[in-house]
């Protein structure tokens, strides 16, 4: 595996990624990774990144471990966003989400845009930085995971403004505008703890319920293993005591990102 790090993917915000890559093969399609952190913390160059990364450029795909913005407040947007973002909110709360405001508020949809302009980033230079597909999937992890599931079906105000992913797996995380759904959008694979004490369990069902109803290409795996951020470890120790292929689900999942290239 190769690294090129600091990439400026995003200059207005001084937003940078870093780009794994396999050895010796230009990868045929790339990943974006999230980092989670409630949009408040966490870094692209975490200890887990690297293990992630070893994985996937196995497998023949590029990872781009990408920074975005944290703690934004609603001030950043205009007015007409701000209501759009309120709004949101009330509706994401109303429908049954058990979630902290500051998932579903200002500080995801700054980083939602942020994913957003990474694909778009990669889509241009991608060619040049050794990735031969525009095919991209997100790996998102708690937060990462909700900006990438909204990204897959974004709110209405964000539809033209944003570009959606090919393929979404999600840890630890959950679709905060089930509403959004629809039967074309990007297939999403979803983690989740029956004990996680950050974002209940409740919330993913919710959303992989709605995405049943209306036929939705959404999947909820419930994992056999306690906690939140204890999911990682397992995705990354390659299965579970049980014999849970947690690693591989992801790597099959993006497979798909392969197909028509």
């Amino acid at each position: 595996m190769k690294c090129v790090t600091d990439i400026v993917y995003d200059p207005r915000h001084k937003l940078e990624l870093d780009l794994y890559l396999p050895d010796a093969l230009t990868a045929d399609a790339c990943v974006i990774y999230m980092h989670g952190g409630g949009f408040r913390r966490g870094h692209r160059s975490h200890v887990e990144v690297a293990h992630f990364a070893q994985s996937l450029t196995d497998a023949g795909f590029a990872m781009a471990s990408i920074s975005y913005r944290l703690r934004t407040e609603l001030d950043a947007f205009s007015d007409e966003d701000q209501a759009h973002i309120i709004a949101h909110v009330e509706r994401t709360q109303k429908v049954g989400l058990n979630l902290t405001p500051n998932l579903c508020g200002p500080a995801f949809v700054a980083a939602m845009e942020d994913l957003s302009n990474a694909i778009e980033y990669l889509w241009v230079e991608g060619e040049r930085l050794g990735i031969s597909s525009r095919k991209l999937g997100v790996l998102g992890i708690s937060a990462g995971g909700i900006a990438g599931l909204s990204l897959a079906y974004p709110p209405r105000p964000w539809v033209r403004r944003v570009s959606s992913p090919d393929a979404v797996v999600a840890v630890s995380s959950a679709i905060i505008h089930p509403w959004r759904l629809g039967g074309n959008g990007a297939p999403c694979l979803m983690f989740h703890s029956p004990q996680d004490e950050i974002i209940g369990l409740g919330n993913a069902q919710l959303g992989a319920a709605r995405a049943q109803q209306i036929g939705s290409p959404v999947t909820l795996i419930e994992t056999k293993v306690n906690g939140h951020a204890q999911q990682i470890d397992e995705m990354l120790d390659g299965s579970h005591a049980d014999g849970t292929p947690y690693m591989q689900l992801i790597i099959d999942h993006f497979a798909r990102l392969r197909e028509d290239h």
